[in-house]
């Protein structure tokens, strides 16, 4: 017998519901607490208890790339090398800098041989330029999982008196069924908000949906949450909850933002700096002194190819064994502050230079809509580099410099997301091209919006 499609999705919510009464410590499981509880400590430890272990486990990195990696067996040989000569993080240079067209050309050599892909994720990034980077990452080894099980988020999350049985709300790019605009996950406590229909009209339904789940913590990127933010001060709406602490991801934040952020919501915000490819984490803590240079996750080299006074950021994962970042350049910058945080953590304070921005287009019924994040490279492997370009409200021009496998299936695959994405309120057409548009600082940007009289966003709120 063949279930309905409303009565599996019924049938779906009360399992959910169900699995729900399982306390989420459980759900969690052990190892993640024994990991939380192991970060629980290591962020008191000395500078030099955090350099002394991040020399070992790198040695552990090291070795495991040696045995089980190709592209780095090649490396050593090439370099008439052992991992012996690695010994601690100051022996890094004798290694080269993997830079981003390395994993491009060498994706499957930089795959450890003795990992099951069972235990593998893969992953991408399309970074600030539009040109794909895939990668593997095993989320089931010593301190790697990522996402909402994270350790080391969770860890930050405490900072902010956040525990793991809170209700939060999340304000990201959540794609939600048809006609939704909010969805409740009782499996996490999370009440998800989609920055897809993020417009004036359904700020109130946002608002009500806190209110009835009584959440006390809420998490996103800035440029939503402060949009969200305007639309309810535009509405004189008041705070519908009263929030303890706001974490800040994925997107650089700016003081306007946060100035606008906290005023109305009456807490502290917390952000976050960090990259898909998990090398490099700086996180702020409860004294909002900077970001602490998270040590006991990764390794960060600051190299003297300099921008505005900040150093490049060449970094080694502590947590990938799937596919070992060594000496990856971020292509960030940043610089280490020259004073401590009053905290007394371990970690050095961080301070990123610019950082990613999520631009909005204008949708057919004025809704503002995050661009930057439509993932393009996971729907399709055959797109070299791709552009949204806005010129009128409604519309988007998607311009893909094809692979020479390009097909007619990645066409439709692509459409078939941006449906998913946008539904009706924005029609994009999509043009082939040899290059897309450059800035004039030979920057490639994701989404370019040259509409006339309408801006998007204030920085003074």
């Amino acid at each position: 017998m063949k279930l309905s499609g409303g009565l599996k999705s019924n049938l779906k919510q009360v399992c959910k519901y169900a699995y729900s009464l399982i306390p989420l410590e459980k759900r969690l499981g052990k190892q993640f607490f024994k990991e939380l509880e192991f970060l629980e400590e290591s962020q008191w430890w000395s500078k030099q208890e955090l350099e002394n272990y991040q020399d070992e486990r790198l040695k552990d990195v090291i070795k495991h790339a040696y045995e089980n990696v190709l592209y780095y067996r090649e490396v050593f040989k090439e370099r008439g090398l052992v991992p012996q000569d690695i010994s601690s993080k100051k022996d890094l240079y004798k290694f080269p800098v993997l830079t981003k067209d390395i994993v491009r050309e060498n994706l499957s050599r930089l795959v450890a041989r003795n990992i099951s892909s069972r235990d593998m994720i893969r992953l991408n990034t399309s970074g600030t330029t539009g040109n794909p980077l895939y990668f593997y990452y095993n989320p089931l080894r010593n301190l790697s999982r990522i996402g909402f099980q994270s350790p080391f988020v969770w860890r930050q999350y405490r900072w902010g008196g956040h525990e793991v049985n809170d209700p939060r709300a999340s304000l990201s790019c959540w794609t939600l069924p048809a006609q939704r605009n909010v969805l409740y996950n009782p499996l996490n406590k999370v009440l998800i908000l989609s920055a897809y229909t993020l417009k004036p009209q359904v700020v109130k339904e946002y608002a009500l949906s806190m209110e009835k789940y009584a959440i006390r913590f809420m998490d996103g990127y800035p440029s939503s949450i402060d949009l969200f933010t305007k639309f309810l001060r535009s509405q004189k709406i008041s705070r519908p909850v009263d929030l303890k602490a706001i974490f800040c991801f994925a997107e650089y934040l700016y003081d306007w933002q946060k100035k606008n952020i906290e005023e109305y919501w009456g807490c502290r915000c917390f952000n976050r700096y960090g990259l898909n490819e998990r090398v490099v984490w700086g996180m702020d803590c409860e004294r909002h002194e900077g970001l602490h240079l998270i040590e006991d996750f990764g390794v960060t080299e600051f190299l003297d190819d300099q921008k505005n006074g900040y150093k490049k950021i060449v970094a080694t994962s502590l947590t990938n064994y799937a596919m070992p970042f060594i000496r990856y350049n971020t292509e960030d910058y940043a610089s280490l502050l020259d004073r401590d945080c009053s905290c007394g953590r371990g970690f050095p304070l961080l301070e990123v230079w610019g950082g990613r921005t999520r631009n909005f287009a204008i949708a057919k019924d004025g809704a503002y809509v995050p661009v930057a994040n439509i993932d393009i490279p996971n729907v399709s492997e055959n797109v070299r580099q791709f552009q949204f370009i806005q010129e009128e409200e409604g519309r988007l021009s998607l311009s893909i410099v094809p692979k020479e496998d390009f097909s007619e299936n990645d066409i439709q695959n692509i459409r078939t997301k941006l449906l998913e994405k946008f539904s009706d309120t924005i029609d994009v057409n999509i043009v082939f091209v040899d290059s897309v548009v450059q800035t004039e600082n030979n920057k490639t940007p994701i989404f370019i919006q040259n509409i006339k009289g309408r801006p998007l966003v204030s920085h003074n709120g």
